[in-house]
């Protein structure tokens, strides 16, 4: 329309535009032009702006979709995310019961590999067979009708595996929507662990039950005001609760909660057996039910006190005689001083060891000591009064206090009552043995006040008996102690000879009385003592025996005794036997016949020149242990001798059932002889049967040519003594032979 007006406007500008007319309308078209355009103008630029903001608003809207779906997309893989690492199972079924989605635990609890359960129908693959058909029909009117009884709820099932094996679950169902149709998505938990840790919690819980009833441990359960809560039947029966059971009623606290000294109380109980008993009663803090109680434990003890008392009696008691040991002694000893001073009293203490006990003992057997010390505790104990105590310190060893004893002399007519109590002998395997003791006395407070230095006195006075021959008894007195530590400082001095070699070997010649030949000598200790000189066995041989130095001195003996006959046969010398004494304790104590194989073989000397000799009363006080002995050595090829034969209790029927080559007869029937005519009988008669038995006789301690005489006319085998040769170094045996006089000569 206005593009029409501007035509004809135009055309008519056109016609008259040379009359004034026409310029004004040719003005006004002009200016109707241009308004014309500016209004187009105007209206293009607002249908630019109205499209340029469509296009930011569909690039907004376009970015907003593209965040959306991302966010949808990031939802969708933490859901993924959230599926595929559950522990539980999760499916998600269709509306005809196949399996669209099943994540790896569901796959894992059902035996299956990933994605091999899409597509199959749960039910025929996962329901057990007697369950199927009902779980698909109730599947089915579900899909159906969008509802059943087991939604939002959690049923406990048996799921079939793909190998065949069921394995308990925990099944939820919810229902789902999606494309009109009804879904199911299920949450499946494997509880097969969980079922195992309730069973074994089940028997666990039926066994600490059986535990707590059947045990023989008392067990109760308190609450916090002490009733009882729980009682097992062992609880009811160490208590006597009778009929009405101990459950609800109180339980003393302060026996639950012990002793001040920390320790469990102990109550009386009733035993199983229905004796009477002990039981420590033991508590603790638990939890009952949910609140606070303490477990009290009813241990039956009554044994273990029993135990203990029998302990607490070997403990002060000597088993063997029943007597008070070393330990109650010493108790009682204490006891005895702190009264006695309080009351102003003197006391007696006595030391006994019973004579002849190891002889006993080792001969007849351990039995027959063990009687012998119990008869010996029963002839004690009838003694003291009621304050006084005997005891048996050990071994054959007893002590005796004696309270309010006034005096030495008091003390004394004690000692001689022990020693009348022993007069009777004993009885041992059918024969009478007498047996003495050795008594020792102390006093206090006039000897010492010291317990320790009492016992020792008393020691030391018994030993002083006892090395006088026993069968006594003897006051302690300071000398004594002076003797005993004079005998201490020399068996320093022996031990320390032993050490640095100061021993050394005497030889005295041995001679043929028929030929007037040297035959052999006898080894004989001597002591060079580094202030005192060459010191004689008598000094300290008692001492070597008494201490068992004997052993080491006696094998250095042998030792030294067949170096000297392996240096005289190097040399060349006439061979002779070499005779060396064995003492009682060397053949009662060491392995003898082991060390005089092993010195021989050292040395390298034959056995025919080695002569061991045995002292007659060491050799027939264990007879059948010595028979032994002698065979073996004679087995070696060494002699053995009896040596002081006459002394002892031997008979030549005894000489006649050991291998022994001679007998040496005492020096004390020698030096008797020419003096008294039946000393000379009993010789000539020894000789006789001795010899008739093949024994030589061997006369030692010959010291007068009219003994020599006696003994060559008695047709005496061998001789030897002072007169013959005395005991010399082994450089001067040889000087001895080429220079001696004949004994034919010696004696005439």
């Amino acid at each position: 329309m206005t593009l029409g007006v501007s035509v004809s406007l135009l055309a008519l500008v056109s016609a008259n535009w040379r009359a004034p007319l026409g310029l004004a309308l040719v003005f006004g078209l002009g200016i109707l032009y241009t308004l014309h355009v500016n209004a187009v103008n105007r209206r293009l630029l607002a249908t630019q702006e109205e499209l340029r903001r469509a296009q930011a608003d569909q690039q907004n809207a376009f970015a907003d979709l593209e965040a959306a779906n991302r966010g949808l997309e990031a939802e969708r893989a933490k859901l993924r995310g959230i599926t595929e690492t559950a522990v539980d199972g999760i499916f998600l079924l269709d509306s005809e019961g196949r399996i669209v989605y099943a994540n790896p635990a569901a796959e894992r609890t059902l035996g299956y590999g990933s994605g091999e359960l899409i597509g199959r129908d749960a039910h025929l693959s996962l329901a057990t067979p007697e369950s199927r058909d009902q779980a698909h029909l109730a599947y089915r009117r579900f899909a159906r009708e969008g509802r059943s009884r087991v939604l939002g709820t959690t049923r406990s099932l048996v799921a079939v595996r793909r190998d065949g094996s069921q394995v308990p679950v925990e099944l939820s169902i919810a229902t789902l929507r999606l494309d009109g149709q009804q879904h199911a998505i299920g949450v499946m938990r494997d509880v097969s662990a969980r079922l195992r840790m309730e069973q074994e919690l089940d028997e666990s819980r039926e066994n600490l039950q059986s535990l707590m009833e059947e045990n023989r441990t008392g067990i109760l359960v308190l609450d916090a005001q002490g009733r009882v809560r729980f009682a097992n039947a062992a609880a009811e029966s160490l208590l006597a609760s009778g009929e009405q059971g101990l459950v609800g009623t109180d339980f003393a606290t302060s026996t639950a909660a012990g002793g001040p000294d920390g320790h469990p109380n102990e109550i009386p109980i009733n035993r199983h057996d229905g004796t009477p008993g002990t039981a420590a009663v033991a508590v603790s803090e638990t939890r009952w039910q949910g609140t606070l109680a303490y477990l009290v434990m009813l241990h039956d003890i009554t044994e273990r006190k029993a135990a203990e008392q029998r302990m607490q009696q070997l403990a002060f008691q000597d088993g063997l005689t029943g007597l008070p040991n070393r330990e109650l002694f010493s108790d009682r000893l204490v006891q005895a001083i702190e009264l006695a001073q309080r009351e102003g009293k003197g006391l007696a203490l006595l030391f006994m060891d019973l004579d002849r006990f190891k002889e006993i003992n080792d001969s007849l057997g351990h039995g027959a000591g063990d009687h012998l010390l119990r008869s010996a505790a029963e002839r004690l104990r009838a003694l003291p009064r009621a304050s006084d105590t005997i005891a048996r310190m050990g071994g054959d060893e007893f002590t005796a206090i004696f309270y309010d004893v006034p005096d030495a002399a008091a003390a004394e007519g004690l000692a001689r009552r022990l020693l009348e109590a022993f007069d009777e002998p004993f009885d041992l395997e059918g024969v009478a043995f007498a047996v003495t003791p050795s008594i020792g006395i102390t006093l206090y407070p006039s000897l010492a006040t010291d317990p320790d230095v009492l016992l020792r006195q008393a020691d030391s006075a018994m030993y002083e008996v006892k090395r006088r021959g026993g069968n006594a008894y003897r006051l302690y007195s300071p000398q004594i102690t002076l003797v005993r530590r004079s005998r201490l400082a020399l068996e320093k001095e022996l031990r320390a000879a032993l050490r640095d070699g100061d021993f050394a070997l005497f030889y005295q010649p041995q001679v043929e009385l028929g030929s007037e030949r040297c035959v052999g000598c006898e080894a004989l200790l001597r002591w060079s003592h580094p202030t005192r000189g060459l010191q004689l066995p008598s000094g300290f041989l008692p001492l070597l025996e008494s201490t068992g130095l004997i052993l080491d001195v006696g094998a250095w003996v042998l030792d030294e005794a067949c170096r000297q006959i392996r240096g005289w046969l190097d040399q060349g010398a006439e061979p002779l036997t070499l005779s060396v004494n064995i003492s009682p304790i060397q053949a009662e104590h060491s392995d003898i016949h082991t060390l005089v194989t092993q010195t021989l073989e050292r040395h390298g000397v034959e056995p025919r020149y080695l002569v061991l000799e045995i002292a007659e009363t060491a050799l027939f006080s264990r007879l059948a242990q010595a028979a032994g002995l002698v065979k073996r050595l004679a087995g070696l090829g060494v002699g053995v001798h009896i040596d002081n034969f006459g002394t002892g209790h031997a008979s030549l029927a005894m000489i006649k059932q050991l291998p022994v080559k001679a007998v040496k007869l005492d020096r004390g029937f020698v030096t008797a002889l020419g003096l008294d005519s039946a000393d000379e009988a009993l010789v000539r008669a020894t000789l006789t049967m001795a010899q008739g038995l093949g024994k030589r006789v061997i006369a030692e301690g010959v010291e007068t040519a009219e003994q020599l005489a006696i003994l060559r006319r008695l047709r005496c085998d061998w001789a030897q003594g002072f007169l013959i040769g005395r005991p010399m170094p082994a450089a001067a045996l040889g000087v001895w032979q080429r220079n001696r006089a004949p004994a034919a000569q010696v004696a005439g």
